[in-house]
């Protein structure tokens, strides 16, 4: 992420770079990332150690870059998943937790406070 030492920026500094200054993201923006995925991967068996990190896309839409990073939903974080899955609900379209990461990333590429989860349409 950070802390390369070479005089090229690694690819993932430099995709960050160019995606400007972008406020922090709060915990339903992740989600709604997720939901923007557009991935067939999804969850594994547990956590990665590198954690997934949202990016933009060319239409300016935030989404996923590993959904496959994110570990399943656990017990304790449930409900809280829960609730803010449903904050993405809409048109009849109802979105349920699929994973948790507990080191997330925001575009910036700092750490959400309390993870990011990982929604999908039921």
């Amino acid at each position: 992420m950070s802390g390369a030492t070479t005089p090229a920026p690694s690819p993932r500094a430099a995709a960050r770079r160019s995606l400007g200054p972008w406020p922090t993201a709060g915990a339903a923006t992740v989600l709604a990332a997720a939901l923007l995925a557009g991935c067939a991967a999804g969850p594994g068996a547990s956590p990665s150690p590198t954690p997934p990190q949202l990016v933009m896309t060319e239409a300016g839409l935030k989404r996923w870059d590993r959904p496959e990073a994110f570990g399943p939903v656990p017990p304790a974080e449930l409900a809280r998943a829960r609730q803010y899955c449903a904050t993405l609900n809409h048109s009849g379209k109802r979105f349920v937790p699929s994973g948790f990461h507990p080191h997330a990333l925001s575009v910036e590429g700092f750490p959400f406070e309390d993870g990011g989860f990982y929604c999908v349409q039921q």
